[in-house]
């Protein structure tokens, strides 16, 4: 038996699955600054895919990630989750809102629909088509469009 636990550890794995895991937030990240997609739809399609590292984004990177919306109406909108949820920060399991936090099978979509409220408070959230879900999200696969025959 080895002297150190770190010996059994292939570490170029562990560095190739944080490069992998840092790349996949990075690209949603990006995709809402570019103006391709809304935080709202960053937080369906993290939930969607089921990428657990996509769950370590925190609310504030996502919102501000959002061309012109600044830190400042991203702790509004926290404040105001946070605020609804009866909750602090310090009761997440790391500080800060996380999509984990949000996604948490066990609050049973509250949270989800506390983030969801905010976001049409503060207008990160004008239009019905921003508002694209199914029943069961985020808990159930989106369906399958229908094909008619």
């Amino acid at each position: 038996m080895s002297e150190h636990p770190t010996d059994e550890i292939d570490m170029t794995l562990l560095i190739s699955q944080r490069r992998v895991a840092n790349a996949a937030r990075g690209e949603l990240l990006q995709l809402i600054t570019d103006g391709t997609i809304t935080p709202w739809e960053a937080i369906i399609a993290a939930a969607a895919s089921g990428e657990k590292p996509l769950l370590r984004l925190r609310l504030e990177q996502i919102i501000t990630a959002g061309p012109g919306i600044g830190a400042a109406r991203a702790r509004a909108v926290i404040a105001q989750v946070l605020h609804i949820l009866e909750a602090t920060e310090s009761r997440t399991a790391n500080g800060h809102v996380t999509l984990a936090f949000i996604l948490d099978e066990q609050a049973r979509g509250r949270r989800l629909l506390a983030v969801l409220d905010a976001f049409i408070s503060h207008g990160l959230i004008q239009q019905a088509q921003d508002l694209t879900v199914w029943p069961g999200f985020p808990f159930a696969a989106a369906p399958f469009p229908r094909e008619d025959a």
